[in-house]
């Protein structure tokens, strides 16, 4: 998601990658990103398909870390969960009533 966000939002531009040097962003990269986050989703939405859980039948840091990955997603390239993933959507959903989600 990174690689979208840095080759693609404005305020970057010229600082598509970390540190002391101007690096050009490339609209190709990002593109390839946001095809890189459809195929996390895809295959988190199966994933959640088998288990209530990213990581098993327990809430983990790996529920925490795609949570924030989705959020991040969403509100840094515009790529919210797809419709048709239904599984994903009842798991965020889930995890978004949790107490810390909301902190």
């Amino acid at each position: 998601m990174m690689e979208a966000v840095r080759n693609t939002v404005s305020s970057l531009k010229g600082r598509a990658l970390a540190g002391p040097h101007a690096y050009a962003q490339i609209p190709a990269l990002a593109e390839r990103s946001k095809a890189r986050v459809a195929s996390f989703m895809e295959e988190l939405d199966a994933r959640l398909q088998q288990t209530v859980y990213v990581a098993g039948p327990e809430f983990s840091a790996a529920d925490i870390t795609a949570m924030v990955a989705i959020d991040f997603a969403k509100g840094g390239i515009g790529m919210a969960i797809p419709p048709q993933q239904d599984a994903m959507r009842h798991w965020y959903d889930m995890i978004a009533l949790r107490p810390a989600s909301s902190a």
